[in-house]
């Protein structure tokens, strides 16, 4: 073959010892089949043991040995050929079968290689997502912490506070205790003076009474006789006595509320309160006054 040498590409090359086995092999049917080389050797060789044959016995032998030539040459031709096509169909197989193999070989090292990329992008894609949640859960958890640990100083603080808030409420609660002990104390001292006082006076009413009598008698004959120096000549005039002794009745009102202011016996509200309305009608009546003399004057 032109293509493939004297050798197919499928057997291996022979040695020495090897070639001359098979080509007994071959002579007696078995084994494997020669090769080229030694198919044309075994050929020429059977054509000069012919020739040598025919040339023997003559001329008479010379055309059956051509036509038993021919027939070996178109046997071994037909053998040659039916051996060829073998070769060939066997070379075709084992070419399908090596592709076959490749393609499989090449199949597998792609599908190997694919899930090695898919395993490297699954491990990478896990190593992501583990790096992402553990950022994500250290963030959480720096910002829970820092929140109980703000809630906590808070409510140390409160706590602090609550704390002395509690002493400050006892220490009142037991001052108020003591003052209240005193203040009973002195409520009872009060109570027994106020006995003591009014049994007191009681006595001096007892004994003022004759006395307040025979005065009462004599202020009312005084009075009698102090109304009687200041008479009115006319409706104006008695309007301006009375007038002028309601401002002087004011006058001194606002003293003795000043007095006892000073004295404790009222407090400040009250003396203001007063002394607003008093002051008030002490103004209206002063009004009044001065309206009546202009029209007195005028007569």
């Amino acid at each position: 073959s032109s293509l493939f040498g004297s050798d197919p590409p499928c057997y291996a090359k022979r040695t020495t010892a090897t070639s001359a086995a098979s080509s007994v092999g071959s002579g007696s049917g078995g084994g494997n089949p020669p090769s080229y080389s030694q198919a044309s050797t075994t050929s020429s060789q059977h054509s000069s043991y012919g020739a040598s044959y025919g040339a023997s016995n003559g001329t008479s032998a010379t055309s059956a040995a051509a036509m038993n030539q021919q027939n070996n040459r178109q046997s071994e031709s037909e053998e040659e050929r039916r051996r060829r096509q073998a070769i060939e169909k066997e070379i075709a197989e084992a070419n399908l079968a090596a592709e076959a193999a490749r393609r499989a070989a090449e199949e597998e090292a792609r599908i190997e290689a694919e899930q090695t990329r898919l395993r490297q992008e699954h491990e990478q894609t896990v190593s992501k997502m583990r790096v992402m949640a553990a950022s994500k859960a250290e963030f959480k958890i720096q910002a829970l912490f820092s929140q109980y640990r703000e809630e906590m100083k808070v409510e140390l603080k409160d706590q602090k506070l609550l704390e002395r808030g509690k002493e400050t409420i006892e220490r009142l609660l037991k001052e108020g205790e003591e003052k209240k002990a005193m203040l009973e104390k002195d409520g009872k001292q009060v109570d027994g003076m106020i006995e003591e006082l009014e049994e007191w006076l009681a006595s001096v009413d007892a004994s003022n009474e004759s006395e307040e009598d025979k005065k009462s008698e004599e202020i009312d004959g005084n009075c009698a006789k102090v109304d009687l120096l200041a008479l009115p000549a006319d409706t104006h005039s008695a309007q301006m006595l009375e007038l002028s002794a309601e401002i002087a009745t004011i006058d001194d009102c606002i003293y003795y509320l000043d007095q006892s202011l000073v004295r404790g016996g009222i407090t400040l509200d009250v003396f203001m309160k007063e002394v607003r309305k008093l002051s008030k009608r002490q103004f209206l009546a002063k009004a009044h006054l001065m309206k009546i003399a202009r029209i007195k004057s005028r007569v």
